[in-house]
């Protein structure tokens, strides 16, 4: 069975569980622009979707620490000064309430990094993302480079 069923499989019945016991999920991701205003997305292994990085926020994190931990982790950044609140969102998922947090990120070093989860990098133009670039990265990109009313649902 390929990583991507399994982890899909384990998705659904975490998710299951959350819904039946009202647990809520809080998630930290970053627009991460460099010098030419692109963005940085990434490919998870087991997802088939482009998508700005970040991840799950841990027992016991703030959701800054979170989005910094998984930029490190994930792509390598360390992020110079503090990260910009863009907003805070909510998606329901599986029956789950969850809640994305969505920093701007400008200022930064990159070093390389490697993480299992991640298949790709890439920095983008806003007028050309990739093809399968999530519905939600999408909506909150549009949100930011033409400034559209942002609305609170993911």
């Amino acid at each position: 069975m390929k990583l991507t069923t399994l982890h899909k499989i384990a998705n659904r019945i975490t998710r299951k569980y959350q819904s039946m016991l009202g647990i809520c999920t809080l998630g930290s991701r970053a627009i991460v622009l460099n010098s030419q205003n692109q963005v940085l997305l990434v490919k998870h292994t087991y997802q088939p979707h482009w998508y700005i990085p970040g991840g799950g926020v841990k027992k016991r994190e703030s959701a800054k620490a979170a989005v910094l931990r998984e930029l490190k982790e994930e792509v390598g950044i360390t992020v110079i000064g503090e990260p910009e609140l863009f907003g805070i969102y909510h998606h329901t998922y599986l029956g789950v309430s969850d809640y994305p947090i969505i920093y701007v990120v400008k200022n930064y070093s990159l070093a390389n990094a490697y993480s299992p989860e991640i298949e790709k990098t890439g920095w983008f133009n806003y007028e050309s993302l990739p093809d399968m670039t999530s519905p939600g990265t999408k909506r909150r990109l549009n949100e930011y480079f033409t400034n559209l009313p942002r609305s609170d649902t993911w």
